[in-house]
């Protein structure tokens, strides 16, 4: 194992505000636009942006399975969750099960050593995250909770099978992951959401804004840099520093969206923030 790049931990830390950024752009663009109809709009720019990175791959089945999962499967799933959610904070708490998900996952299918300083790290980031949800709001939206849930735990597969592909180009990936979902997402927007290009054309520009941060920087610039760092480190070492989004995305709520500041908040942020503190000082430990 190799010690982390200064510049690669600049590079987890700003995929972390960016998806704390998108969680409030997604919510925001499903509550205007059907959830399908957003997701294959997204990924139809995305497939716009990347098209000459539309490549053939040795590895082409592994690809097309992680395509699918991070692609139709974990959008889909996430974005019907979010347009049902009443409520950003427990959806965010549960898009971050991706990263236990992940670890574990790595754990059985790469044989990873995940270590007690960074599984530390991971429980205390993790415990941050939960206390987020000791709130009445999380009993009145199981269901939702469950779908955005299910959704991260694709993605956190799909995050471990990019060790698994070998070498592809970040944007490779992203590109086939768009090529994937976008003519997948429009016919079953047409099938269930009737009423969706309709609600699209009279969507605010704000929405399309909305639309245009998620896919130019979620998934083009955050996802490309996720996958170069799972295919440099170990997916136990650089998920940690993600758990930095939720924290991220409800401190932009408190600010934007006048959330009221409660002690779950608090308590949960100064845990999350304590065990990517800790993964920190397990990476500085291993590089002396």
């Amino acid at each position: 194992m190799k010690p982390f790049a200064p510049r690669d931990v600049a590079a987890l830390v700003l995929i972390a505000v960016i998806w704390g950024i998108n969680n409030l752009a997604a919510k925001y663009a499903v509550e205007h636009v059907p959830p399908l109809l957003v997701a294959a709009i997204r990924f139809a720019v995305v497939s716009a942006a990347l098209v000459v990175f539309l490549k053939p791959v040795a590895n082409w089945r592994a690809l097309a399975v992680i395509a699918i999962l991070s692609g139709p499967l974990h959008f889909g799933i996430q974005f019907a969750g979010l347009a049902l959610a009443h409520d950003l904070t427990p959806m965010v708490i549960a898009m971050q099960l991706w990263i236990p998900c992940s670890a574990l996952f790595a754990a059985l299918w790469l044989k990873e050593r995940i270590g007690w300083r960074r599984g530390a790290g991971i429980a205390f980031a993790f415990a941050g995250v939960a206390a987020l949800a000791f709130d009445d709001s999380v009993l009145r939206q199981i269901g939702p909770l469950a779908m955005v849930g299910l959704a991260a735990a694709l993605y956190g597969a799909a995050a471990v099978l990019v060790r698994r592909a070998g070498t592809i180009h970040p944007l490779t990936f992203q590109a086939w992951i768009a090529a994937a979902t976008w003519p997948t997402l429009f016919p079953a927007s047409l099938a269930l959401e009737p009423d969706g290009f309709a609600r699209a054309a009279a969507a605010p520009w704000t929405v399309w804004a909305a639309i245009a941060f998620g896919a130019l920087f979620s998934s083009v610039v955050a996802n490309a840099l996720l996958f170069r760092m799972v295919q440099k480190y170990e997916v136990s070492r650089t998920t940690p520093f993600l758990f930095l989004s939720p924290v991220v995305a409800i401190g932009l709520g408190v600010v934007i969206l006048h959330d009221p500041i409660t002690p779950q908040i608090v308590l949960g942020a100064g845990l999350t923030i304590a065990g990517v503190a800790l993964a920190a000082l397990a990476e500085r430990r291993f590089a002396r």
